[in-house]
């Protein structure tokens, strides 16, 4: 199935002009987490379209960095979902995945798993079950363990028919919901089942440390 990806890369503090610093870190043999993200997707003859959304300030940095003609780039907004929404408008194919920038380490079994469920869903995401116990707190005291079974924690990336997406963000912004998940705003604004594909714990997000 040919689909696209959107790589989210504006950063918190787009809005603010300052460098998204997570997604432009270098590993030790100086390719970027940004880059590392992309990598697999370079990869993968499926995806037929890279769109990155960055901020105006790293967009000459990026674009440097990466120059391919897979590659589309665009500026982001103000917020996650003003990008994610910006960027979707530059999608070409009918199903798009939406990725953060900070998550380098997707494998590719994971991908064909989400697009495997696109041949029958409209919504599909990364999920993992959570490490260790969860539990409800009130006034700072441990109240009660909630059932795993019933809790996961979404990862990225999220599949989704592109003409679904766009119309379920576009009633968020109508409504004024805001969300950093983009499957919490199929939940907010349809009754569109959204499917869970089993994610991984390597498939986390990179941390910086100072």
């Amino acid at each position: 199935m040919k689909y696209s990806v959107l790589v989210v890369a504006a950063g918190k503090y787009a809005a603010k002009g300052l460098s998204y610093e997570k997604a432009l870190a270098s590993f030790n043999d100086s390719k970027s987490v940004l880059s590392q993200t992309i990598s697999v997707f370079m990869r993968d003859q499926q995806c037929t379209q890279i769109v990155v959304v960055t901020n105006p300030t790293d967009m000459k940095v990026v674009v440097q960095s990466s120059e391919s003609g897979k590659i589309l780039y665009v500026k982001g907004g103000a917020t996650r979902q003003e990008s994610v929404l910006i960027g979707l408008t530059a999608v070409a194919e009918d199903v798009v995945l939406i990725h953060d920038g900070v998550r380098p380490w997707l494998r590719q079994d994971y991908i064909d798993a989400l697009l495997e469920k696109m041949q029958t869903e409209r919504a599909a995401v990364l999920a993992i079950r959570p490490v260790g116990g969860v539990h409800r707190v009130e006034n700072g005291f441990l109240v009660s363990e909630l059932m795993p079974d019933n809790i996961v924690l979404t990862q990225t990336p999220q599949a989704f028919h592109t003409s679904f997406i766009i119309k379920c963000y576009a009633k968020a912004v109508r409504e004024g919901i805001q969300y950093l998940d983009d499957a919490q705003i199929v939940n907010a604004v349809c009754s569109e089942p959204v499917a869970v594909v089993t994610g991984d714990l390597r498939n986390a997000r990179f941390i910086l440390k100072d």
